[in-house]
């Protein structure tokens, strides 16, 4: 009775090899489908997120002021007028581009909310007055993980400089120039025609701006 031939050291080699080059040619596949997965819920998120935004419009004809993980004090936590005392979202989304390092929060936090920019302003202000623009971008810092969105603190109106190509305003993804390219996810409201800023560092859009 003949015993079975065990691999060779060369054969064992050959089958390593190839798994590692099966290995190669799968793991950009499945990096490049997770980074996809991650976007449609990003926008998911965004898209509930301008939802609630509208519903406290209606309730008090002005959006919530800018919303900045990385401080968020008065002013700027706006997105938590959202979940208290009236809750039109049960709880804020995260950002699952937000890597701590894009300076959309502080590196090391836990929590790694949306950002916002907006003309609305807080309680005690709204009382004394309301913004003469009404209009918001709530953004994902995106694949690439970094913030693209210039002085949104003072968006969609501020000075008379020429916004483009760097001025203000925002780049918008496209993963049609690549899974990790430049470009935030952006979903904006409002009256986003009016004021003075920059889109895709070229296209320039110019409306009402406040009296």
């Amino acid at each position: 009775m003949k015993s079975r031939r065990g691999f060779t050291l060369i054969e064992l080699l050959i089958v390593i090899a190839i798994i590692l080059i099966l290995i190669a040619i799968a793991l950009p596949n499945f990096l490049e489908a997770q980074i996809r997965a991650r976007v449609t819920a990003a926008k998911a998120d965004l898209r509930t997120v301008g939802i609630a935004m509208e519903t406290y419009f209606l309730d008090f004809d002005m959006y919530p002021p800018d919303h900045d993980p990385s401080t968020l004090t008065v002013g700027e936590n706006g997105l938590f007028y959202l979940t208290s005392p009236l809750q039109y979202l049960t709880e804020l989304p995260e950002d699952l581009f937000n890597s701590g390092s894009s300076g959309l929060t502080d590196a090391g936090d836990e929590v790694r909310w949306y950002e916002m920019g907006s003309t609305g302003v807080p309680w005690v202000i709204a009382q004394v007055a309301k913004p003469k623009i009404n209009a918001y971008a709530v953004y994902s810092a995106g694949p690439d993980g970094n913030e693209n969105f210039n002085d949104n603190d003072s968006w969609p109106y501020r000075g008379e400089t020429p916004p483009c190509p760097t001025g203000m305003g925002y780049i918008n993804y496209s993963p049609t120039n690549g899974t990790k390219s430049v470009g935030d996810l952006v979903q904006v409201g409002g009256e986003v025609t009016a004021g003075y800023y920059c889109v895709d560092h070229w296209k320039v859009v110019s409306g009402r701006r406040p009296n």
